[in-house]
């Protein structure tokens, strides 16, 4: 039998995967990677789905406190230009630390896959506000989000890029946390939590 919140966990799997998620960051912006894959990391998957499944002794604001300072630390220079990436995190985050005793596999992927077609939305309707490229009309809000600015790759691509490795990174995180409760002899993680439906 399932127990109905999540088991205590040590810190070690948050920090190495902090470790983790810092690292990447810093080979995109500093040694060029970003153009690699455009759009592709951790973050939506660390903000949601690491709020819902690390240890409280890791409270939800930790990660875009995180975000931020890291951008900080590397100097990107770009902090309040996308004040509305960081948003999104904070409430991705939120949303899953307010989740914590209702997580399953199901919740949990589809609450990053959620985070991130929001954060697709946000940011690509704050291009749209911000850049003199876009008409301020219904059809260059759609220009945005779909074709974008021709200099760049196109909207969409950056989109599916960061759902792909949203769910990569938090399906990740899901195996990461049953492998230890295996290893650990406790409760998995549900594929679905009929209870969390129930009480919704």
């Amino acid at each position: 039998m399932m127990n109905s919140k999540a088991p205590s966990r040590p810190l070690w799997l948050p920090v190495l995967l902090v470790a983790a998620a810092l690292a990447y960051r810093v080979a995109k912006l500093k040694f060029g990677m970003s153009d690699v894959i455009p759009n592709f990391g951790p973050w939506m998957a660390l903000a949601f789905a690491g709020s819902m499944l690390m240890p409280r002794a890791l409270a939800w604001w930790v990660w875009p406190v995180l975000f931020v300072c890291c951008d900080l630390i590397i100097g990107t220079g770009q902090i309040a230009e996308v004040w509305t990436v960081y948003a999104c995190y904070a409430v991705a985050a939120l949303a899953g630390g307010r989740l914590r005793n209702r997580s399953s596999v199901l919740l949990t992927l589809g609450g990053t896959a959620l985070g991130s077609f929001m954060f697709y939305i946000v940011t690509s309707t704050q291009a749209w506000f911000v850049s003199p490229f876009y008409a301020k009309t219904l059809a260059g809000w759609s220009l945005a989000l779909t074709v974008g600015n021709p200099a760049y790759p196109p909207a969409w691509i950056f989109g599916m890029n960061a759902l792909v490795s949203d769910l990569g990174f938090a399906l990740l995180l899901v195996v990461a946390y049953n492998g230890e409760a295996l290893v650990r002899r406790l409760g998995t993680l549900p594929v679905i939590r009929r209870e969390a439906l129930l009480s919704a």
